[in-house]
């Protein structure tokens, strides 16, 4: 699978909206779209999530909530992310690029100790994506 690269915010706003048919939030990290889409931002070098992209086809995605405990619960985004039948993700790199990961479904999650924003140990969420084959995209 190959990712796509932007240098600028509207790059990759404008494929977002070719690939998803919605426009991502640019200060969300998780976008709910419609009843059954989200759009997932993970920025690297943020210390109170533990977001980690380095297998593409099997990204683990840090839930909602940077202070204490996170809550599956939350209906604002973690219960939207977890229920969300079309899961897109794509990244903001330390050079202020953008690049795009694609489409995946949810496989599980899991509970871990974390730091928060405030540096205090919290329980955190993990969920675990596999990226899913866009034949399209895969033919060219």
């Amino acid at each position: 699978m190959t990712t796509t690269t932007f240098t600028t915010w509207k790059g990759l706003s404008d494929y977002c909206f070719q690939e998803t048919g919605f426009k991502p939030f640019s200060g969300a990290g998780i976008c709910p779209r419609g009843d059954s889409t989200c759009i997932l931002r993970s920025v690297d070098g943020t210390y109170y999530y533990d977001d980690n992209l380095e297998n593409q086809s099997n990204p683990e995605y840090t839930l909602f909530g940077s202070v204490g405990d996170q809550d599956l619960t939350d209906k604002r985004f973690n219960q939207k992310l977890l229920n969300a039948k079309h899961i897109y993700l794509y990244r903001k790199t330390k050079d202020k690029g953008y690049v795009w990961y694609g489409k995946y479904k949810r496989d599980d999650y899991f509970c871990k100790n974390h730091c928060d924003k405030n540096q205090q140990i919290r329980k955190i969420y993990i969920l675990q994506l596999s990226q899913i084959c866009d034949k399209k995209n895969d033919l060219m």
